[in-house]
């Protein structure tokens, strides 16, 4: 008989490139990430993390919540039960000093703030899509389940749905099933593709999906729920490209950095200022005579200073997302079209009629008003006589309004589709992995069950 768990204990995990969300409790699926964290970890120097355990625990409080993979164990807990969770989790904590972890790590807040001189190396966990360290991911779910969540690994009855980019190979599937298990003492998960979840999330079943990441821009087709996986189609083109284009455009601005000293413009001013929602797509040619134009500066106040920056400059910079200008990538429509075309004939128009912009890089505005005049042109027919299976309209799909609580929020659609799906799967043994099957078959028993 298959064990019911509660929904305000089930976990949903979204693993991205650049940022990962993760939520507890599903009862009410109105409600946004839990914690929403960078991906990416903070390497502590071999003086700090030769330090004895009590030592690491010290660390932690004074630098902001400072992750140390030797306690990483610890979950957090009411300060009533601090206490006793230490003592629960000693004997773990000293097993596992004693496995010979070499590397401490830090995430989130705590790598943002820790003093300077303490961290090693920064590790970007996954890049490209793919997972670039898997000890600095098990880490990192484990600062997850216990720092933001709350979870005691060592009791811990929280089922999780993990959602992963669609590219993943099967060795990665096992990696996190087996981290899952064993690292995490997961009672039971389910790992489903984003794409998918971003369908759900908007309500639909067939549709184009446009994931536009932080380092890669991944085009999903999707029919009747089953993903095209010989349709799926990626390119490097994303927002850490965005970045370093803004980057070189705003160092040929020579009044720019004169106002930094003559010493060039520093890369935390261009993340800010991408980062601040100024990066804007003109639908308008720059430099007519409307507020869009090249007459109308931006400002951005950077460390108590403010500094204007030029219109067509984050107009450039935005539209690579759109049309890539360094005549090596194809821009996302050709991506589009390259999927779309590897799908049956007669299904083709349903998935122009259903397409769905997802992804941090969405959010740049302009960027589904470009994209929708570059299919009008490149993909509709130019006469008004239409065959049976031509396009004869580009539509774009967004989260239902009855979910008031994501309004405005369409980017995020994968996780609303996650948080969907987990209170449905999670407690049906059809598609969750159960701890029981995972000890009979190992980690090759995820390929085995889906939703």
């Amino acid at each position: 008989m298959a064990i019911s768990y509660r929904e305000e204990n089930f976990v949903v995990i979204e693993l991205g490139s650049y940022t990962t969300k993760a939520t507890i409790d599903t009862t009410d699926i109105n409600r946004l990430p839990t914690a929403v964290i960078r991906t990416r970890a903070g390497i502590l120097k071999q003086d700090i993390s030769a330090l004895p355990v009590s030592s690491d625990s010290e660390i932690v409080e004074k630098q902001n919540g400072i992750h140390v993979n030797d306690v990483s164990e610890k979950g957090e807990a009411p300060e009533a039960s601090v206490k006793a969770e230490e003592e629960d989790e000693e004997d773990i904590d000293a097993n596992d000093e004693q496995e010979g972890n070499e590397l401490s790590y830090v995430f989130g807040s705590a790598l943002e703030t820790a003093e300077e001189g303490t961290i090693s190396q920064t590790v970007d966990i996954i890049s490209g899509g793919f997972v670039s360290d898997w000890d600095a991911m098990s880490a990192f779910l484990r600062h997850i389940i216990t720092k933001e969540l709350g979870v005691r690994i060592s009791s811990n009855f929280s089922p999780i749905l993990f959602s992963v980019p669609p590219l993943w190979p099967k060795t990665d599937l096992e990696s996190l099933t087996q981290i899952a298990f064993e690292e995490l003492n997961a009672p039971s998960i389910l790992i489903v593709e984003q794409p998918l979840l971003a369908m759900y999330g908007n309500n639909a079943a067939t549709g184009l999906v446009v994931d536009f990441g932080h380092t890669a821009t991944t085009v999903t087709a999707i029919l009747d729920s089953s993903i095209q996986w010989s349709c799926i189609a990626q390119s490097e083109i994303a927002g850490a490209a965005v970045t370093e284009r803004l980057h070189q455009l705003l160092q040929e601005d020579r009044a720019l950095c004169a106002e930094f000293g003559g010493e060039g413009v520093p890369m935390e001013f261009t993340v800010a200022l991408k980062e601040s929602g100024l990066c804007k797509i003109q639908l308008l040619p720059v430099g007519d005579d409307n507020d869009s134009g090249s007459g109308a500066q931006p400002e951005l106040a950077f460390q108590g200073k403010k500094y204007r920056v030029k219109a067509d400059v984050l107009d450039k910079a935005a539209r690579i997302l759109i049309m890539p200008d360094d005549g090596k990538n194809v821009g996302v429509a050709s991506l589009m079209k390259q999927a779309v075309l590897g799908c049956e004939t007669e299904k083709r128009a349903a998935l122009w009629e259903s397409i769905h912009v997802v992804g941090g890089s969405s959010r740049v505005d302009g960027l589904k008003d470009c994209l929708q005049m570059e299919l009008e042109r490149s993909v509709l027919p130019s006469s008004n006589i239409y065959a049976n299976s031509q396009t004869r309209e580009i539509k774009f799909g967004s989260l239902p309004d009855y979910f008031s609580g994501w309004r405005g929020r369409d980017y995020w659609a994968g996780f609303l589709g996650a948080c969907i799906v987990a209170k449905i799967a999670l407690n049906d043994s059809k598609h969750n992995i159960s701890r029981s099957e995972y000890n009979e078959s190992g980690p090759s028993v995820v390929h085995t069950k889906s939703f």
